[in-house]
């Protein structure tokens, strides 16, 4: 009697681990900017949960999930969004500019961030329209020029090799 009540109830753990287990799946999707383009670098996070990931370049993510929680989606100078994840395995997302959260900021040389108004030294503006005027698939090769005593070169003449900056 003892023996098959512990069969019994090894097999009900068993089946309850295996239904907790069984809950996650595999959420993907693809994440535009309000015009449809792929946003990539867009973060994603499981809400109350460590468990995130990023849009590729081709604005497609891929992240585990379980039915019933809320994927964030966050990306600068566009409005949060949050979707709750239903019976269907593929969330699609367009994002919506967000012109308050929008605020000049500047990013320094060695990487730190903050408003113009917090800076204690000299600090020379690109605008857009300079930008714009010279077509190049990375923004960062479209600054070279664009203000005295800056010059981005690559690091070697390989393709995707990385970008040094040199004042």
């Amino acid at each position: 009697m003892r023996t098959n009540l512990s069969g019994i109830l090894t097999l009900l753990l068993a089946f309850v681990v295996h239904i907790t287990f069984a809950q996650e799946k595999t959420i993907s999707g693809m994440v535009t900017d309000q015009s449809g383009l792929p946003l990539p670098g867009v973060n994603i996070v499981v809400v109350g949960t460590t468990n995130g990931t990023q849009t590729d370049f081709d604005g497609n993510y891929s992240i585990k999930a379980s039915e019933g929680q809320t994927l964030m989606f966050t990306y600068i100078g566009q409005k949060e969004v949050r979707r709750t994840i239903g019976a269907d395995n593929s969330i699609n997302v367009q994002m919506e500019e967000d012109a308050q959260a929008l605020d000049e900021v500047v990013v320094t040389a060695v990487g730190i961030t903050r408003s113009e108004k917090g800076l204690g030294y000299n600090v020379q503006s690109v605008e857009a329209e300079a930008i714009s005027v010279k077509p190049n698939a990375d923004l960062v090769n479209s600054l070279n020029g664009a203000t005295s005593g800056v010059q981005i070169v690559n690091a070697s003449g390989e393709a995707g090799a990385s970008t040094l900056y040199y004042h």
